[in-house]
């Protein structure tokens, strides 16, 4: 038997369509997310919890139902992708993209007993300029980047539709927030720093939900790890998902299988902590 455990194909296969796909009969599956695309799904499937849906704006306001995770023992979860993610918009544009929509998202739930917010995925690179005022419980903030709040418009804002003439304004956006720097500070185009200001913890989101999920235990009476998604590249290396999986699993014994959907380049360096990869496809 084999854990499978990957995170999502992007743009093709949800977390635990993934995991589906690339189990054989008898395989035990453990979807993860690092609080991007399938945050929720990756919780519910590790934890239960019953999804509910709430009426919310999206980055361009038009207004539709989104899910949220009800907590087993109390608390919800809230993915920011399925409020003011890239996913379904026809044209991005990050200059004229709001993420008031998250923030009414969590207004809603500022009195629950604890929050986890999924950050990743997003249209926006605002900082939660015109979010509501909020007073947040307890919130764990799983982050998806390390990145530092003032290279959030560079790194990121060219990933969500911005022209060359737009990453200096949103970058001037940002810097006037008065919003903290520092680890993940950046991660949802500033989201991070917005929320670390209202007394957030901002973690990283794939280590953490390795350990909400109890990676160790799902080990147990395997005879290795499967995991992967849809690119190998250097980029890999900087702490993406099926990466954190295989030194975990190599740190429990295990051996490590890494099933993706293309490479790219400087992939080899990141495939040297695998012990089989292979491919769905070339890269283009």
């Amino acid at each position: 038997m084999n854990l499978v455990a990957p995170t999502a194909f992007k743009g093709t296969r949800s977390p635990l369509q993934a995991a589906r796909h690339l189990a054989a009969p008898g395989d035990r599956l453990l979807p993860l997310s690092d609080g991007g695309d399938g945050f929720l799904e990756c919780l519910q499937y590790g934890q239960g919890g019953a999804i509910e849906e709430v009426p919310a704006p999206d980055a361009f306001g038009r207004v539709r139902p989104v899910p949220i995770l009800r907590l087993r023992g109390g608390g919800v979860a809230i993915e920011s992708a399925q409020v003011i993610g890239l996913a379904g918009l026809d044209r991005p544009d990050p200059v004229t993209a709001s993420s008031r929509g998250l923030g009414e998202v969590i207004e809603r739930f500022q009195r629950e007993p604890r929050l986890w917010v999924g950050l990743g995925g997003s249209a926006t690179v605002d900082g939660g300029r015109d979010w509501p005022a909020l007073r947040l419980p307890p919130t764990t903030v799983f982050c998806d980047v390390t990145t530092d709040l003032p290279d959030a418009a560079r790194v990121f804002a060219p990933q969500k539709g911005a022209r060359p003439e737009d990453v200096p304004l949103l970058a001037e956006r940002l810097a006037g927030l008065g919003l903290p720097h520092g680890p993940r500070t950046g991660a949802a185009g500033g989201l991070g720093a917005k929320l670390l200001s209202l007394g957030a913890s901002l973690v990283d989101g794939g280590e953490h939900m390795l350990d909400v999920l109890d990676f160790s235990a799902a080990c147990r009476g395997c005879q290795a790890v499967v995991t992967g998604e849809g690119r190998l590249d250097a980029s890999s290396l900087e702490g993406k998902l099926p990466v954190v999986v295989a030194r975990r699993a190599r740190a429990l014994g295990l051996r490590v299988v890494g099933r993706f959907g293309c490479r790219g380049e400087g992939w080899q360096r990141a495939a040297a902590l695998f012990d089989e990869v292979t491919f769905e496809r070339e890269a283009s």
